[in-house]
């Protein structure tokens, strides 16, 4: 692997496991706000699913269908929570396939075979 795709690979890496860990207390900094539990969890769930739906291949849909049905606030969290993560994942895997393109640009002139 060339020492341009090593540090995109790493680059990436790196920047999916720092939104990972800052979501991760998302649900605790919302609650510190004043954003009560089912809120919370349910832009917590949101969050996990929209990630997923935004080509995170390390999250997983998480959704409790009867709170979702059930009670306002959750599915509120919920919707959220959605929207807004799979808005950052897509816009960071964008970002990742642009620096990759770029770095094979730049390494088509740099290697001649």
């Amino acid at each position: 692997m060339k020492h341009g795709k090593i540090i995109t690979v790493a680059g990436a890496a790196a920047l999916a496991m720092g939104l990972m860990a800052g979501c991760a207390s998302t649900a605790d900094n919302m609650r510190a706000q004043g954003y009560g539990p089912d809120y919370s969890q349910g832009y917590g769930d949101g969050c996990d699913s929209g990630r997923k739906a935004g080509g995170s291949m390390f999250d997983q849909f998480k959704k409790n269908v009867d709170r979702y049905d059930h009670n306002h606030k959750y599915r509120e969290g919920w919707d959220d929570g959605y929207k807004e993560c799979k808005s950052e994942e897509k816009e960071m895997m964008h970002s990742i396939e642009k620096s990759q393109r770029n770095q094979a640009i730049r390494d088509s002139g740099k290697y001649r075979y």
